[in-house]
C-alpha cells in the first residue's frame, strides 16, 4: 500500500512539475529561491531555539524566552505548525509562572483563536462572566498593575458598557465591583463607592432570590456570597478605612461577617476555591477598631484573625502546596494579625508584648516569600516581600520607643535588600542535579513533609470501624486534629491507648503495632520521599528540559541561607571597609498589607498599594570603630513632606521627568524641563535637604575629607544628590566628604565578598560609545520613536578606550549581540548612550540600555537580561541618563544598577539623571585619569572628577549626577 502510494504522490509531483515547467522557465529559479529560502529559515528557527533551551538552561530566561519566541515566530512563516504549538505551550507556561501578563495574553489569544466560535456556544453558568468582558476585564488589569491607570479605565469602561448591553446580572455586578476596585486603589473614593455601591444592591437581591428560589441550588447561593457580596462589602470597607471614615464601614463589616461561613467551610472545602474565596473580616474588624482608638477590640479581633489564619495556613502547608497557585498564595491572616496585635499592644503601652508580635509577624512574612512557588514572578515576590518591610518599619518605631537604636538598626536591615541579598549571595554556575536539588527543596520543605507523614497517620486512624477506634471522638478532633495533627499528636494520641492494647486493626482487617507507630522516624521517612522527589525530577527534566519550568522558577540560583543581620555584622561591616556608615530609615505606619487573596479578584495589585504616611526619619551612624549613634526627625510633628522636598529639590534643579524614558542630552531638553539658569531656588532646595538629612549627624562625620561616607538611601532618598547638597557656609557636601552609595549596609558587605572572590576578574575592557540608536515605544505614545544620535558619547568611548588600552564599539557594531558576547569577559565595562527606564522586556526589573539593534534583537539590553548573567568585572560604569533609577521599592531601587550588583559587579558608577552630554564626557575622562594614571580608588577618583568639572561648570547639574555605588578599591 506504501508503495502505491509513493508512485501516487510521485505522478502528482510529476504533473504539476510538467505544468510548471511548461508554463514559464522563469518561475524555476523563484521556486528554487523560496525554498532556499525555507530552508535558510528553519535552521535559523533551529538555531535560535537551540540557543533559547540553552539560555533557560544557564538560568537565562529573560534572554531564553525571547529566543524561544522568535524561534516560534519563524516556524510560524514557513508552515511548522508542530514546532509553534511546542514552543507556545512552553511560553505560556513560562510567562504565567512569571507573571508576564501582556505577553502571556497573547500567546493564549493565539492559542485558543480557532476555540472562540466552540467557547462562545457554550452555556454559562449563574456566576461565570461572558468571555469578552472577561477578556477585557483582564487587559484592564494588566495595564493597572503597571499603574497605566489611563489604559485600565479605557478597558473597564468597555467591560462595563458591554455588561449593560448584554444585560447579563453577573457581568454587570462583576464589572461594576471591578470597577469600583479600579477606583479604591487609585485613590478616587468617591467613584469607588458610587460603583461599589451599585454592585452591592444588585448582588443583595441577587443573594436574596436566591435564598428564596425553591430553583435555585446551594451552588449558586453560596457562589453569590463568596464571589459576589462578601467581596463587594470588604471593597467599600476598605474605601472608608482609607478615606479614614472607619465607623462608616462598620455596617458593610457586620453585614458580611453575618454571611461568611465559619472556616470549617473553607477547611473542609474544595481546595483551589476554598482557598481562593477565603476572606477573614476580622481583620478588617481589628484595622477599622484601631482606627477609631478602641485598641482593647483592635487586639481582640486580631487574635481571631491569627487562629484563624494559623489554621488555614496548616492545611495549605499540608494539602495544597503541592497544587499552590498564584491566587491563594500568601498570608491568610496570621501574620496581618500579629502586626495589628502589635499595632494595638504598643498603644496600650504594652511595648514588649508588641515586640514580639510584630518580630513574629516579620518571621511569618519572610518565611511566606521564601518558600514561594513563584519566586520569578517578581511583582509576586515584592508584594510578598513589602509585607515583611511594612512589619519591620513598624518594629523599628517599637525598639526605639524601648531606647534600643542598634536594634532597631538591625531590624532596619532585616526589611530592606533582602531579595537583593539573597539573589546576589546565592551560588551560580551550578550542576543540573545541585539546581533540581535546590528546587526540590524549596517546592518539598522537609518540615511540611513531616506534617504530611503524621497527616497519613491520622487518616490511618480515620479508616478504623466505629467500636475499634479507642475511644477516638471525631467530633472532639475534627478541627484541631484535622488541621494540626503532627508527629508528637500522633505519639500522644496512641500513648493514650488502655494497657494491654499494643496493636489496632482497620476497616480492612490490617493490623498495625501501637509500638511502631511511637517509634517511627519521621525524618528518616521525610528524607526518603526528598529524594525520591528529586530523581523523579531529575529523570523528567533529563529527559524533558520544560519539566524544570513546572518544577519551580529559581532561574539558575539556588536559594541562599543568609540570615537575618544582627548588630555585631553590621558593626563588622563598618570595621572591615574602615568607613563611616550613614544609614536612613522612613517609618510610616499603615494597616494594609497583602493578604493570599484579596477581594475583588484584585490579586495582581501593585505591590506597595496604601503605604501610609512617613512619620518619622531615622538616621544611624556606624562609625569605622564600630559604635552606633542614632538620631531621628519628627516628620509629622515638623509637618515635613519628605517625598514633596526631593520632587522639588530635583524640578529646580531641572531634572523633572514627564516620561518613563529619559535621554542622554545631545539630544534636545524637554520644554518642560525649565532648568534654572541661576540655581537659586535649586539652592535652597539643597540646602533644606542637607539640613534635615546631614545636619543631625554632621558632628559624627569623619573631618578627613578623603575619609569615605557610605550613605544608605531608604525611598525617595534614594533620589537625592549626596554630593550636591549644601550647608550653611554654602560649601557642597562632596568638598568636605568622600561619597559612596549602597542599598544597605548588607548589600555592601556582598559587594564586597564579590569583590573578594574574582580571583580571575576579566581580561577586556568592553566601551561602547554612541551606537546605532534603537527605535522604541513611548508610553501613552501611538508611534515608535527612533533615540537621537549621540556624537558627545562617542567621543567620550574612544577617550575612555584610550585609557583602558581598548577598542570601542560604535554604530552598527555596538549590537546588542556584540555587547553580550564580551560581557562576561570584560574587567571594565563603560557603557555611554541612552538610558531607558521602562521594563521593555515584561520581567519586572526596569531599565534597558539602548544598543544598535540587528536582526534577530531590537538593541535593548534589558536589566532582566543582565541580572541573568554571570560577570568577573571589577567595574561597570552606565554613562547613560537614570541609570541609577528604576522602581524604589522595600528592596531599594530596582533597576539596572541592582542587576549589575547580582549579575556580580561589586562597584557601578551610575547616573541619577538627564546627564548633560559634553560636560559627562569630561567628567568621565578626569574619572579614568585619576583612577588608571593617578592610581587613585574609585571613590577618590570620583570625587577628584566632580571637583575638577565643578571648577569650570559650578551648576551641580553638570558634575553631581553620577555615584558610585559598592566598593571603592
Amino acid at each position: 500500500m506504501k508503495k502505491y502510494k509513493n508512485i501516487k504522490l510521485f505522478l502528482i509531483f510529476l504533473t504539476l512539475f510538467t505544468v510548471a515547467f511548461s508554463s514559464s522557465l522563469s518561475f524555476l529559479p523563484f521556486q528554487f529561491s523560496i525554498a532556499i529560502a525555507q530552508n535558510n529559515s528553519k535552521a535559523e528557527a533551529d538555531r535560535l531555539r537551540q540557543q533559547g533551551e540553552q539560555q533557560l538552561a544557564a538560568g537565562q530566561y529573560a534572554l531564553g524566552s525571547n529566543s524561544l519566541e522568535q524561534a516560534m515566530r519563524m516556524y510560524q512563516q514557513i508552515g511548522n505548525i508542530d514546532m509553534v504549538n511546542q514552543l507556545r505551550d512552553r511560553l505560556i507556561l513560562l510567562y504565567r509562572l512569571r507573571g508576564i501578563f501582556d505577553k502571556l495574553q497573547e500567546l493564549v489569544s493565539e492559542n485558543n483563536q480557532e476555540n472562540v466560535k466552540e467557547e462562545s456556544q457554550k452555556p454559562l453558568d449563574e456566576h461565570q462572566l461572558t468571555p469578552s468582558i472577561q477578556q477585557l476585564i483582564d487587559q484592564g488589569f494588566i495595564r493597572q498593575n503597571k499603574q497605566n491607570f489611563l489604559g485600565a479605565e479605557g478597558y473597564f469602561q468597555q467591560a462595563l458598557s458591554q455588561a449593560k448591553i448584554i444585560g447579563r446580572e453577573q457581568d454587570r455586578i462583576r464589572t461594576l465591583e471591578v470597577f469600583g476596585g479600579f477606583y479604591l486603589y487609585k485613590g478616587d473614593f468617591v467613584k469607588a463607592l458610587a460603583h461599589l455601591k451599585l454592585a452591592e444592591k444588585l448582588s443583595t437581591a441577587r443573594y436574596h432570590a436566591f435564598k428564596k428560589s425553591g430553583n435555585s441550588s446551594a451552588y449558586d447561593y453560596d457562589d453569590e456570597i463568596q464571589r459576589n457580596l462578601i467581596p463587594i462589602l470588604l471593597l467599600i470597607s476598605e474605601t472608608y478605612l482609607q478615606k479614614q471614615q472607619p465607623s462608616q464601614a462598620l455596617p458593610y463589616l457586620q453585614k458580611a461577617d453575618a454571611i461568611t461561613p465559619g472556616i470549617i467551610f473553607y477547611i473542609d472545602g474544595d481546595i483551589g476555591g476554598g482557598y481562593k474565596n477565603f476572606k477573614d473580616s476580622a481583620l478588617y474588624f481589628s484595622r477599622v477598631h484601631y482606627s477609631l482608638g478602641n485598641y482593647k477590640q483592635a487586639l481582640n479581633y486580631a487574635r481571631r484573625s491569627i487562629d484563624i489564619g494559623e489554621a488555614m495556613q496548616i492545611r495549605y502547608d499540608k494539602l495544597v502546596w503541592e497544587m499552590a497557585n498564584i491566587n491563594n498564595e500568601g498570608d491568610f491572616g496570621n501574620g496581618q494579625g500579629r502586626v495589628l496585635a502589635g499595632l494595638a499592644l504598643e498603644k496600650l503601652g504594652q511595648l514588649k508584648e508588641a515586640e514580639q508580635e510584630l518580630r513574629q509577624a516579620t518571621q511569618i512574612f519572610e518565611n511566606i516569600r521564601k518558600r514561594s512557588r513563584f519566586q520569578g514572578y517578581t511583582q509576586h515576590i515584592f508584594k510578598l516581600f513589602n509585607n515583611q518591610v511594612r512589619a519591620n518599619a513598624l518594629l523599628q518605631r517599637v525598639l526605639l520607643a524601648q531606647n534600643k537604636p542598634a536594634e532597631a538598626l538591625a531590624a532596619s536591615e532585616w526589611g530592606r535588600t533582602r531579595l537583593l541579598v539573597e539573589a546576589a549571595s546565592a551560588p551560580s554556575d551550578i550542576s543540573l542535579k545541585e539546581r533540581v536539588e535546590a528546587l526540590v527543596k524549596i517546592v518539598y520543605p522537609r518540615e511540611i513533609m513531616i506534617q504530611q507523614i503524621a497527616g497519613e497517620i491520622r487518616r490511618y486512624f480515620d479508616s478504623f470501624p466505629p467500636g475499634l477506634d479507642h475511644q477516638y471522638n471525631r467530633q472532639d478532633i475534627s478541627l484541631a486534629d484535622r488541621i494540626n495533627f503532627d508527629a508528637e499528636d500522633v505519639r500522644r494520641y496512641v500513648n493514650s491507648f488502655p494497657p494491654g492494647v499494643d496493636r489496632v486493626y482497620n476497616r480492612q482487617g490490617e493490623a498495625i503495632l501501637l509500638s511502631d507507630i511511637v517509634n517511627f522516624d519521621y525524618e528518616k521517612e521525610a528524607e526518603a520521599r526528598i529524594q525520591s522527589k528529586t530523581k523523579m525530577w531529575l529523570d523528567a527534566v533529563t529527559e524533558n528540559p520544560a519539566a524544570l519550568d513546572q518544577l519551580a522558577t529559581l532561574a539558575s540560583r539556588t536559594t541562599s541561607d543568609i540570615k537575618p543581620p544582627d548588630i555585631k555584622q553590621l558593626q563588622q561591616t563598618a570595621r572591615s571597609h574602615q568607613t563611616t556608615l550613614v544609614q536612613y530609615s522612613i517609618i510610616s505606619e499603615t494597616t494594609f498589607f497583602h493578604p493570599s487573596s484579596l477581594p475583588g479578584y484584585y490579586d495582581n495589585l501593585h505591590w506597595n498599594t496604601f503605604p501610609g504616611e512617613p512619620e518619622k526619619l531615622v538616621i544611624w551612624v556606624i562609625k569605622p570603630t564600630g559604635e552606633i549613634i542614632s538620631r531621628q526627625i519628627d516628620l509629622k510633628e515638623k509637618n515635613i513632606n519628605l517625598k514633596n522636598l526631593v520632587t522639588n529639590t530635583r524640578q529646580t534643579m531641572g531634572l523633572n521627568r514627564s516620561i518613563g524614558v529619559s535621554l542622554k542630552p545631545g539630544a534636545e531638553v524637554p520644554e518642560n524641563l525649565n532648568r534654572s539658569s541661576s540655581g537659586v531656588p535649586a539652592q535652597e532646595q539643597l540646602k533644606q535637604l542637607h539640613k534635615l538629612l546631614i545636619e543631625p549627624i554632621a558632628d559624627l562625620l569623619p573631618t578627613n575629607p578623603e575619609a569615605k561616607v557610605v550613605f544608605v538611601p531608604h525611598q525617595e532618598l534614594f533620589l537625592v544628590p549626596f554630593a550636591a547638597l549644601i550647608d550653611s557656609q554654602n560649601n557642597y557636601l562632596i568638598e568636605k566628604h568622600t561619597i559612596l552609595t549602597a542599598p544597605s549596609i548588607q548589600a555592601l558587605e556582598i559587594t564586597r565578598q564579590k569583590q573578594q572572590k574574582q580571583t580571575q576578574p576579566g581580561k577586556i575592557a568592553l566601551v561602547v560609545g554612541n551606537p546605532t540608536m534603537p527605535t522604541i515605544t513611548l508610553p501613552n505614545q501611538p508611534s515608535p520613536i527612533q533615540l537621537r544620535n549621540l556624537p558627545g558619547a562617542e567621543r567620550e568611548g574612544k577617550e575612555v578606550a584610550q585609557f583602558l588600552n581598548t577598542k570601542f564599539l560604535t554604530g552598527d557594531k555596538a549590537t546588542k549581540n556584540e555587547v553580550l558576547k564580551q560581557l562576561p569577559q570584560a574587567r571594565y565595562i563603560h557603557l555611554a548612550t541612552h538610558g531607558l527606564l521602562e521594563d521593555y522586556a515584561s520581567f519586572g526589573i526596569p531599565g534597558a540600555i539602548a544598543l544598535a539593534p540587528s536582526k534577530i534583537d531590537n538593541g535593548l539590553l534589558n536589566a532582566s537580561e543582565i541580572q541573568e548573567l554571570n560577570l568577573t568585572a571589577e567595574l561597570a560604569v552606565l554613562s547613560a541618563c537614570d541609570t541609577g533609577g528604576g522602581n524604589i521599592t522595600g528592596d531599594g531601587v530596582v533597576g539596572l544598577s541592582r542587576s549589575l550588583i547580582v549579575a556580580g559587579v561589586p562597584s557601578i558608577v551610575v547616573s541619577l539623571w538627564a546627564i548633560p552630554d559634553l560636560e559627562t564626557a569630561d567628567l568621565m575622562v578626569e574619572f579614568y585619569r585619576n583612577f588608571q594614571e593617578h592610581k587613585l580608588d574609585k571613590a577618590q577618583a570620583l570625587r577628584q572628577a566632580m571637583l575638577t568639572i565643578k571648577k569650570d561648570y559650578p551648576n551641580p547639574l553638570y558634575w553631581a549626577g553620577f555615584t558610585l555605588i559598592g566598593q571603592s578599591k
